[in-house]
């Protein structure tokens, strides 16, 4: 999905307190911006960069360098397979820690914020129209990197599945085993359904624009019944509770809320490779909307909706069953 004729540009200042330098957008209205109407953004770097947060003491956090940004990723465990989790929402890998920590005697796992979040800095000028695409290519590159044989088992969450599905179709070499769970991927429903999912994306967007982040995630998450889903996603995504979440915040309902949910699914790519894809929901999903997309890309590639514990933030929420559940999918 093409961002709007009127698009305004984004200038990324930095902001530094005592933990570094945060990313802190900086909102410039398209028909006075400095590089004008058509222009995508301007970025820049910090001076140097610095961990946000301390290290923990099972991983390990470097960086890779790749065109346009600086990803920074964590690695738990020491040997077995590459495990790569893509995450979703507010970008950042740490969401998988919980997770991690129980898989680490089974795989190299790896959690990474994708660029433009937490800790992963854009350098220079940046294609949008292209993002998703940029997702896939920054996590084939993550693959190589650390990959002792060039491939990895790829977990992708909500609009981290819809990266992942790209990651499969663009790079089918480098991914041994994809699993997608819950992506919005609303382009794969039927032409009724499609208009009701984006109207109410764009409705979200509309809402964050006049109103702000907290009152559009109030939107979002408005037809979620209350429990520890619907808890635990205000709270990640709250942005209210620092620069950091604020500024992931920002970037995801500007840059990914309408274009990840609107973008194509490569039906015909995911087909030829069926035989490495598993497609899941959580139990307590339910048959809810979130599922909607999951069950329409199985049906429309072979495959079955395999359920596991949890709902859409089950990895978070209940992480000892989630990876009990994970290993027995992948040991199949």
């Amino acid at each position: 999905m093409d961002l709007p004729e009127d698009q305004d540009e984004v200038m990324w200042c930095w902001k530094k307190n005592n933990k570094g330098f945060i990313p802190t957008p900086r909102w410039i209205r398209a028909e006075t911006a400095p590089l004008g109407k058509n222009a995508t953004s301007v970025l820049c770097v910090p001076p140097s960069f610095f961990s946000l947060y301390p290290s923990s003491p099972t991983a390990t956090m470097p960086e890779l360098i790749v065109p346009g940004a600086v990803l920074h990723y964590e690695t738990f465990g020491l040997d077995g397979p590459l495990l790569l989790f893509v995450p979703g929402a507010d970008g950042r890998g740490s969401v998988f820690h919980p997770s991690a920590q129980f898989l680490a005697a089974h795989f190299t796992v790896v959690c990474w914020d994708r660029r433009g979040y937490s800790q992963s800095f854009l350098v220079g000028q940046q294609d949008f129209q292209h993002r998703l695409q940029t997702d896939a290519d920054d996590a084939q590159r993550l693959i190589v990197h650390l990959s002792r044989n060039g491939t990895a088992i790829v977990f992708g969450t909500s609009s981290g599945a819809v990266v992942a599905q790209q990651l499969l179709a663009s790079h089918p070499k480098c991914v041994a085993t994809l699993i997608a769970h819950e992506p919005p991927a609303f382009s794969v429903l039927p032409e009724q359904f499609q208009l009701q999912a984006y109207g109410l994306i764009n409705h979200v967007y509309s809402i964050f624009r006049a109103h702000g982040p907290d009152a559009a995630m109030d939107a979002f998450t408005s037809g979620l019944s209350e429990g520890p889903d619907s808890n635990m996603m205000r709270y990640c995504m709250d942005a209210k509770r620092g620069d950091e979440i604020r500024a992931n915040c920002l970037f995801w309902f500007e840059f990914e809320l309408r274009q990840y949910t609107g973008a194509p699914v490569d039906v015909e790519a995911l087909v030829k490779a069926k035989e490495k894809l598993i497609l899941v929901a959580g139990e307590d999903s339910g048959d809810g909307p979130g599922v909607g997309p999951i069950k329409a890309i199985a049906g429309q590639t072979g495959k079955e909706v395999l359920r596991i514990p949890g709902g859409h933030l089950g990895y978070m929420i209940v992480p000892e069953v989630f990876a009990k559940k994970l290993l027995e999918l992948l040991s199949q």
